[in-house]
């Protein structure tokens, strides 16, 4: 069995953020776990509640310390891209796959070494509304932040 199923399957994840929608998105839900595995980490990323509206939508770890915000920006706290190495976008550690948006659910688990588990504690994951174009700088031509929530300790 490949040992990152296995790990997802066996063992009790390092950390997960629970991930809320904004005011416009409250139906919007996840968990995004993370798994310590080898010198990185497994992400295994659960949505419901997604927008109809996009089929692909950027999933990012932002540099920010909280989920609050302001009237143009509910998690304009949450900040921009983590990006430990200053290095462009998509190279950026918190750059993750977008998420496929199947009817308002996405499911998806991926392999990182960018960072390991316990160096993203504090940090919030963010959903945004549109896709992630993988070359716009800085952050991919996302567009609005819809969801977020803090990664703790789990």
């Amino acid at each position: 069995m490949n040992k990152y199923i296995k790990k997802m399957a066996y063992d009790i994840p390092y950390a997960i953020a629970i991930v809320r929608g904004a005011t416009q998105n409250l139906q919007l839900y996840g968990k995004v776990k993370f798994y310590k595995v080898d010198n990185g980490t497994f992400v295994v990323a659960e949505f419901i509640g997604l927008p109809l509206e996009s089929s692909f939508l950027a999933f990012h770890i932002h540099n920010g310390n909280a989920c609050t915000g302001n009237t143009e920006d509910e998690f304009a706290n949450s900040g921009t891209h983590l990006n430990f190495n200053f290095l462009e976008h998509p190279l950026h550690t918190g750059d993750f796959p977008v998420l496929i948006n199947n009817g308002g659910n996405a499911w998806e688990a991926f392999y990182t070494d960018r960072f390991m588990p316990e160096n993203v504690i504090g940090y919030p994951v963010v959903v945004h509304e549109k896709t992630d174009d993988y070359h716009t700088q800085p952050s991919g031509g996302s567009g609005r932040k819809i969801g977020c929530g803090i990664i703790k300790k789990y």
